[in-house]
């Protein structure tokens, strides 16, 4: 065993409490949704604090920046704050660096994507621990989308960072991530909340981290093209949310978790973080709170 190994290894074992040979399997699936991720820090620190901790992360786009982050550290509230503080840092252009020259090259047909995933690379390599996805102290699979084959495909080895970003390569904004014949890019266009991976991977208990609620619909017209790009990726892939709980809450514990949005802020909004942390932390504890007073929580909302 060589020493990434050894040491993620131990940092399995340290970061996940004695839950018992009885303990349903768990899985935390996070979604895609861009700034809107930052309603997922709240919630882990929620699930955190009431010592519920995940057997492997499973997430796509925004949600696999956020699983990768906390699948490199102990999973304790100390890790969700710790990410609180990057995302309370992170300015649009520390991800959307959009360049004119960029812009011109894709409306002239130059260039595949309108912003360049250097700035993108940059996040990830600074914030994730491991350099291999097999090397994660919490097993993490990460979820694409195959160009040239035309099927989602699920990520659990290779280089963290590109795994990473071809996850999160929103479809005409970054360019595909190449992954030697393959050609990948946001997984979120086709399961933006990948709870069929967790079910096939054997998951007997999912908390899902949204980013909108399965009903929810965009409360305001878009403002430039970036917004209108992602929210039309958000639209597109609204409603496998909701097939999805209908199919397999029969086949594993489905606990869905509140995704508070009072303002309506578009997944462009990077400066409303703190907000969305907050309030998304209070209505998990809430959430989660009532489901301890004899109630079988399926779906909390």
């Amino acid at each position: 065993m060589n020493a990434i190994a050894r040491r993620a290894t131990l940092h399995r074992l340290q970061s996940r409490p004695d839950t018992g040979a009885s303990s349903p399997r768990t899985a935390f699936v996070l979604s895609g949704g861009a700034s809107l991720g930052a309603l997922q820090v709240g919630m882990l620190e929620a699930l955190y604090e009431r010592g519920i901790a995940p057997d492997f992360l499973v997430g796509t786009s925004v949600g696999a920046l956020n699983a990768a982050f906390v699948a490199s550290r102990p999973q304790a509230p100390q890790t969700a704050r710790e990410l609180g503080r990057v995302w309370r840092e992170l300015q649009r252009q520390d991800v959307f660096p959009v360049s004119l020259s960029a812009l011109v090259g894709g409306v002239c047909s130059r260039r595949d994507h309108l912003v360049p995933d250097r700035e993108l690379r940059r996040l990830i390599r600074r914030h994730v621990e491991f350099d291999d996805l097999a090397d994660a102290p919490i097993p993490l699979h990460l979820i694409a989308f195959d160009l040239l084959e035309g099927r989602e495909l699920r990520l659990s080895g290779g280089s963290a960072v590109d795994a990473v970003a071809a996850s999160a390569s929103i479809p005409a904004i970054f360019p595909p991530v190449a992954m030697g014949e393959r050609r990948l890019i946001d997984g979120g266009v086709v399961n933006n909340t990948p709870i069929s991976h967790a079910v096939e991977l054997g998951a007997e208990r999912i908390y899902v981290l949204p980013t909108q609620a399965p009903h929810d619909r965009p409360g305001r017209v878009p403002t430039g093209a970036l917004d209108a790009a992602i929210q039309g990726v958000h639209l597109l892939v609204g409603c496998r949310l909701e097939a999805d709980v209908a199919r397999y809450s029969a086949e594993a514990e489905l606990i869905m978790l509140p995704a508070p949005n009072a303002g309506c802020l578009q997944p462009t909004s990077f400066e409303h973080s703190h907000r969305l942390i907050t309030d998304a932390r209070a209505a998990a504890r809430t959430a989660l709170q009532r489901s301890t007073h004899g109630a079988h929580l399926r779906l909390v909302s």
